[in-house]
């Protein structure tokens, strides 16, 4: 609250920010986030501000004005303490170091305990289908130094898909339902864990979580190793990936399609979410029975704009490596080029890079550069003797190899599905649809990287930065939860799309930040004169009324 001080002595105008706080404290509430984290935290009963509560709060400011600890304070003072789960004496003792302390004993405290009791309940109280999970990881770099790094998850170098490699990192690996893409279960992981070896474990958690190993198992390309797909077969589950491009069976297949022996059959349209205003994108799938060495189903799917995408990367690609290969013409016969195993060493390096070995063809040609020696100095005679010696000089030409590029075209927007669902149940078509969701958990990691704001981290202490990546994947959970229940409530009531976007253009699929901008200017006062009090409660628009209804939160949180 901020107070400001009238004419008269005993007067003064108090003023209580709320914004989209008692939307987020109602679903707090409604998972019993403080009792799940109270539980299984250790708690010191001299602390004037429990734990629970500075970890929730967090979880306000996450979803609101993300702002680094030392700035808490100043920014819990102009909001409703009572909105964000504080009584006005506790918001005294909120300041960077408890809140530090708080992360570090969250951390060892039996976290893992909380988000497995925090996941049972989301899926009982808000009914969600866990019949299909979506997996896939991400990176938060991290930059500066962090000597003395003690947390069993180690800061380290690996793929990162920020496009630091020079920067150290932790993994973030996530799950999430295919109803509203919510996240059930994460982990942290070290920094150079690679996908292909955290799938069976992270299968037999869900196992334990879910009490089941029917569910359906969504992952990319890394989790389609013999190993792991055998596993899963092993324990009854189920699922879809895409077959890497490294397996023979790929191979085989595309050299089919450059030699016009595949026919497609269409099997769905829809519009690219992603741009609406692009054309529709159709998708075809290769006739026939497949199935890989192992016995597992594929479907060979053709999608149109991917087959424009990997156009344009590909001509991209080559234009880049004819730009190095350019490049190096002027260094030929220098330094490290002057031998033609080196150069052509460097010129295969180049095109394997680039992804051009078969789309552009080099020549190395070779020839003999003379030079007459004079034994004496000076200016030589007619007839002063002389020697003739020669060295081997080297030139490059290259270009496209136009029938290569058509025949590399006609594999543009091929994939392939690899699952072990039954095909009376699952045809071609639902496989294709099952694996299309996965952008929408592309979509959270983007979320918690964007308006999260998960890095750069302000904190040093180990325990308390993957503590704070914990809190992160909880805010993540409330906001789905949020996206949810506001999309659902729009369907069952028919309703398109709500004006919330600036200048109140229409927004077919709010996000919880779409949520919190509405209400970033709801403010209620207080004015005081004596003994005399005057209320003035918050204003709500017609919209803002209409998400309070379709999420039920009742019209008084924001009295």
């Amino acid at each position: 609250m901020q107070i400001q001080r009238g004419i008269s002595k005993d007067s003064s105008l108090t003023k209580f920010v709320l914004g989209a706080h008692p939307i987020i404290e109602h679903f707090i509430d409604r998972l019993q986030i403080r009792e799940s984290i109270s539980t299984y935290m250790r708690t010191d009963k001299r602390m004037k501000l429990d734990d629970d509560k500075a970890l929730t709060l967090l979880i306000h400011n996450i979803l609101t004005t993300p702002h680094a600890l030392y700035e808490m304070e100043d920014w819990l003072k102009p909001l409703d303490a009572e909105k964000v789960g504080l009584t006005p004496k506790e918001t005294k003792f909120v300041q960077d170091d408890k809140m530090g302390r708080a992360l570090a004993r969250f951390y060892d405290s039996r976290h893992k305990d909380v988000f497995f009791r925090l996941a049972l309940r989301t899926i009982k109280i808000f009914d969600l289908d866990c019949s299909q999970i979506h997996h896939d990881t991400t990176t938060v770099t991290f930059a500066g130094k962090y000597g003395g790094w003690s947390a069993t998850e180690l800061l380290g170098y690996g793929m990162n898909k920020d496009h630091r490699p020079d920067l150290k990192q932790l993994v973030l690996g996530l799950n999430v339902t295919a109803d509203g893409a919510v996240p059930i279960s994460h982990r942290i992981y070290h920094g150079n864990q690679t996908d292909d070896r955290l799938h069976p474990a992270n299968h037999k958690a869900l196992q334990k979580l879910l009490r089941r190993a029917d569910f359906v198992y969504v992952a990319d390309c890394k989790l389609a190793t013999e190993e792991n797909l055998q596993k899963i077969s092993a324990w009854h589950g189920l699922f879809v990936s895409v077959m890497p491009r490294t397996w023979k069976d790929d191979e085989q297949f595309r050299n089919r399609v450059r030699q016009g022996k595949i026919k497609w059959k269409h099997i769905l349209s829809r519009k690219n979410n992603r741009k609406p205003e692009s054309q529709v994108d159709r998708y075809y799938v290769a006739e026939g029975d497949y199935q890989t060495s192992q016995g597992y189903r594929l479907h060979w799917i053709r999608s149109t704009q991917k087959a424009e995408q990997d156009a344009e990367t590909r001509t991209g690609q080559i234009e880049r490596a004819l730009d190095e290969l350019r490049n190096i013409q002027t260094k030929i016969n220098t330094y490290n080029l002057k031998r033609r195993k080196q150069i052509s060493r460097r010129i295969e390096s180049i095109l394997k890079n680039k992804g051009c070995q078969r789309l552009i063809q080099y020549e190395i040609h070779a020839t003999r550069e003379y030079k007459r020696t004079y034994q004496k100095k000076g200016r030589p005679a007619k007839n002063s003797p002389s020697k003739i010696s020669w060295k081997q000089v080297y030139s490059i030409s290259f270009g496209i190899d136009k029938p290569a590029v058509s025949a590399e075209a006609k594999t543009d927007g091929v994939f392939p599905l690899i699952t072990n669902l039954d095909p009376k149940t699952h045809p071609a078509r639902k496989v294709l649809e099952i694996y299309k969701f996965q952008p929408f958990l592309e979509k959270r990691h983007s979320q918690i990287k964007t308006y999260q704001e998960i890095a750069p981290v302000y904190l040093k202490k180990a325990e308390r930065v993957v503590a704070f990546l914990h809190i992160h994947v909880m805010a993540l959970m409330v906001a789905a939860i949020i996206e949810r229940k506001l999309r659902l409530a729009m369907q069952k009531n028919k309703i398109s799309s709500l004006p919330i976007y600036p200048e109140n253009r229409a927004c077919p699929s709010p996000t919880v930040f779409d949520i919190v901008r509405l209400f970033r200017n709801v403010e209620r006062y207080e004015v005081t004169a004596g003994d005399h009090a005057m209320i003035f409660p918050a204003q709500l628009t017609h919209i803002q009324k209409e998400v309070l209804k379709l999420l039920e939160v009742p019209v008084a949180a924001y009295q």
